[in-house]
Parts: C-alpha cells; sequence; structure tokens
C-alpha cells in the first residue's frame, strides 16, 4: 500500500510537470524536457535499431512507453523504420496524448492513456521516460522504475529496451536521475534476466539497456 500510495503522489507531480512544460514550450524536444531535438533524435535512432537486430520479424510491433507528443512515430515515419516498425505510444499524460491525437488525426488509434502497452507488442521502448523525477531516494525511484517495467515485461514478446542516463553512483540531481549501470544490469537480470547495455552515440552519460526474453 506504500508503494501504492507513493507512487500515485509521484506521478501527480509528473503529470503537473509534463502538463505545465508542454503549454509553455510547445510541442518539441524541450517540451519533455530534452536538452535539444539531436540528443532526442540519437536516442530514437539507438532504440530501433537496436529493436530491429533484435527482432526476429521482418515487421517489429514496439510500444513507446512514455510516448509523450509523439517525437519517435514523426521519426520512424521520416525514416527508413517505416517499413520494418509497426507503433504503438502510450503515456501516462492525458494532456500528451491529447497533443498525439491532434498531430496524427487519422492515427489516434495508436495513442492510449497508460503506462504499457495495451495488448502484446513485439517490445517496450522507454525513451528518456525516467529521467525526470519529483524526489530526492533514488532508491524509490529506483523501485517505481523496476515496477513499470514488470508491468511492460508482461506485454512484450521478446523483451524491453530502454536508456537511462548514468553516473558512478546512483543519485538525483536537479529532479534527473542518474542509474549506475552495474548495479542496474544486475538488478533487471536478477528480476527479467539477460540484461545488456551500450553506451549511447552521441550523447555523454547516457546508456541504452537491452533486456531480453530467452
Amino acid at each position: 500500500m506504500f508503494h501504492h500510495i507513493s507512487y500515485s503522489a509521484l506521478e501527480y507531480s509528473i503529470n503537473r510537470a509534463y502538463k505545465s512544460r508542454l503549454k509553455q514550450c510547445g510541442q518539441n524536444a524541450e517540451g519533455v524536457f530534452w536538452r535539444n531535438k539531436s540528443t532526442q533524435i540519437a536516442r530514437f535512432e539507438t532504440l530501433l535499431s537496436i529493436t530491429n537486430e533484435a527482432s526476429p520479424n521482418p515487421k517489429t510491433i514496439i510500444a513507446d512507453v512514455g510516448c509523450g507528443y509523439g517525437a519517435m512515430l514523426n521519426f520512424i515515419e521520416q525514416s527508413a523504420y517505416s517499413k520494418t516498425i509497426l507503433y504503438n505510444g502510450v503515456d501516462i499524460n492525458r494532456s500528451m496524448i491529447k497533443a498525439c491525437w491532434n498531430n496524427f488525426p487519422e492515427k489516434t488509434h495508436l495513442f492510449k492513456v497508460g503506462r504499457k502497452a495495451s495488448r502484446e507488442v513485439d517490445f517496450s521502448l522507454f525513451s528518456g521516460t525516467f529521467n525526470l523525477c519529483f524526489l530526492n531516494n533514488h532508491q524509490t525511484w529506483e523501485r517505481y522504475i523496476f515496477s513499470n517495467l514488470k508491468q511492460s515485461w508482461l506485454k512484450s514478446k521478446f523483451g524491453i529496451v530502454l536508456n537511462l542516463l548514468c553516473e558512478k553512483k546512483a543519485n538525483i540531481k536537479n529532479q534527473i536521475y542518474y542509474a549506475n549501470r552495474r548495479q542496474f544490469i544486475s538488478r533487471a537480470t536478477e528480476i527479467f534476466g539477460p540484461t545488456y547495455a551500450i553506451s549511447t552515440p552521441r550523447i555523454s552519460g547516457d546508456v541504452t539497456f537491452i533486456i531480453t526474453k530467452t
């Protein structure tokens, strides 16, 4: 019960912050707390290339968990990934999903309010979903992260791919969470199974983790 209450309070703070930021900055990288568009795109490219490589299917169904205003779908449609990726977006923030519906009026069925895919997908992807947080206890935030990953794991046929900022010690600074790469791999392996990591190209301190089902 304690965790449920804590997570509800966390998500209230997150939702309020993202709603305000979207209204203030608009539908762009800064509107979802990214430094700039190039880092946003670099993360998309890494997540999708790994997913394509890991998938046994010519067309791979993904859930973009924490999809924001739909930037990943826009990237996919403007790239070769449009031929290999079947997209679904989900976000706990209703304002973000409404923005997706406005941006893709003929594809509103691809976006839903929630914290996991509404049906089985091949992979669940998390691009910066867990960077911003509103507490000082990184252990609590890590429990929240794994609670969400567990829900998506049940909906993911082949695995999960996510990125996190990492430092030598797990910590929270200026409302940004930094994981410890080795500890995260160890915990994910313990809970889910084989977990791998690569440093995200062109983004200092960012790590992409691949958790696969064997």
